[in-house]
């Protein structure tokens, strides 16, 4: 099943930007800096707010509650009432810190306007009476603010075209997807979905989200793919054959491109496939924040940089936190998980980064309880009593297992011997490289057998430029 829309197929998603940079004004420099964080003493850490230092300062995402997030940051600081704040994107960063600058040395009319619009209002009283509230109920209030917000309201959503597809709020809420929805991110679960809408028919397994049309919040479908649609422009990037290489080895494009939204604005993202569907995902270079550190180890500027650019970068000496020995790993972007992870040819990585097992919330008309779909994702058979035949005419029973062979949940009357599956399937795929590396080699040697022999015959062929002795 195609990709599509519950609603109007033809709304193009938007790449809008989900988060700006803060700058500050410390009334005693009288100077805007841009906001790095707070230390472990409620110090502001600051730097100058210059593109080049970018990856270096704070990200306000506007998916948050501004105010709550505001509310969290005002308390860690010491003496906040020495500064203002001003949220920024960071596209225009350093020419708005400039005209920011520039009305605090020669104030106009026009430059305290530009002041007052930009900068971010915090109510002292309020703060002031939570210093004094009680210390049981301003820690309430405190885990109240730290509430991860949503980016969609589950009420806006259009439950009733939901439920011409077998969706409805009850079923999201049972498998704990609903709330990874209002974030904004896909379901981590795959559905069947069977329906008609307006003379359209769709059946088929799919991931979802969540899309904004007009007032209303619908549920998108993400249909599974058996092969990465990477022969059509994505946002008006055509995909190179280096591209497509990356893309179809590793799940990463391995580059920056420019993809044009249907605003008409070019944003600078980073491309991935979707490790379900196999459907090209973006992400925005400047919803990317890079930490400092990875796996215990602090990452160089140029480690980061290139990162944030969405190259492979080797990191050395990390830690494992179950066993505690040291490792190296290649690190990339992923678009799709829209964090650092694991990179490189996928039949180099481990077992549990190799093969991602999709498990459907629905088989053979039978609902899966969460805890049957992760003992399935784990690799386990499960029991399912009283399935309906075809007919619906009679009862059965038996396991459902991930069958790695075929790659999706089977079904067997017999309980089926999994102990050997993934080495199998782990052997079979190092054999099949194994099989390629000798078939390149037996290649190169042929090839320099050729190159040896065509040599020989040039050199009997061509005269010898020394002089002969007599």
């Amino acid at each position: 099943m195609n990709e599509q829309a519950i609603t109007d197929e033809k709304v193009a998603k938007a790449l809008e930007p989900l988060s700006d940079i803060l700058l500050v004004l410390d009334k005693v420099k009288n100077r805007i800096e841009a906001v790095k964080g707070v230390d472990k003493d409620g110090k502001l850490e600051t730097g100058e707010p210059k593109q080049k230092n970018l990856l270096d300062f704070m990200r306000v995402d506007k998916s948050d509650i501004l105010s709550n997030f505001f509310s969290n940051f005002w308390r860690k600081l010491n003496d906040p009432t020495g500064y203002k704040f001003f949220k920024i994107s960071d596209i225009d960063m350093e020419a708005v810190a400039k005209k920011l600058q520039s009305a605090l040395d020669n104030p106009t009319p026009e430059g305290n306007k530009l002041l007052d619009a930009l900068e971010m209002k915090h109510d002292n009283k309020q703060k002031k009476q939570d210093m004094e509230t009680k210390p049981e109920l301003q820690q309430g209030k405190a885990n109240e603010d730290t509430k991860p917000a949503y980016r969609y309201n589950v009420d806006d959503i259009d439950w009733n075209t939901a439920h011409k597809f077998g969706l409805n709020r009850e079923l999201l809420e049972k498998n704990g997807q609903l709330d990874k929805l209002l974030k904004g991110y896909k379901s981590d679960t795959i559905f069947k979905i069977e329906g008609n809408f307006e003379g359209l028919s769709l059946k088929g397994d799919a991931r979802l989200s969540l899309r904004q049309v007009e007032n209303k919040i619908v549920i998108r479908t993400h249909g599974i793919r058996h092969k990465a649609p990477l022969e059509s422009p994505f946002y008006g990037h055509q995909f190179t054959r280096e591209d497509k290489e990356n893309l179809i080895k590793t799940g990463n494009m391995g580059r920056v491109a420019e993809l044009t939204n249907k605003q008409g604005v070019t944003v600078k993202s980073l491309i991935s496939l979707d490790k379900y569907t196999k459907e090209p995902v973006s992400y925005p270079l400047e919803w990317i924040k890079i930490n400092d550190k990875f796996g215990g180890v602090k990452l160089s500027k140029d480690q980061k940089q290139e990162l944030m650019e969405g190259k492979p970068v080797l990191v050395e000496g990390m830690v494992n936190t179950k066993t505690g020995e040291l490792f190296s790993q290649t690190l990339q972007f992923s678009a799709d998980d829209r964090k650092i992870v694991f990179a490189g040819n996928k039949e180099t990585l481990s077992n549990e980064q190799q093969l991602t097992r999709i498990i459907p919330s629905v088989f053979r008309d039978r609902q899966l309880s969460e805890k049957e779909q992760e003992l399935l994702k784990e690799g386990k058979a499960i029991y399912l009593e009283d399935l309906v035949n075809k007919d619906q005419n009679r009862l059965y029973s038996g396991y459902a297992f991930y069958n790695e062979q075929k790659g999706k949940v089977d079904f067997s009357f017999q309980k089926p011997q999994l102990e050997n599956q993934l080495e199998q399937v782990l052997g079979n795929a190092n054999e099949n490289r194994k099989q390629r590396q000798a078939s390149a080699q037996n290649e190169t040697s042929k090839q320099a057998a050729r190159n040896t022999v065509t040599t020989n015959a040039q050199e009997k062929k061509t005269p010898s430029s020394r002089p002969k002795l007599h």
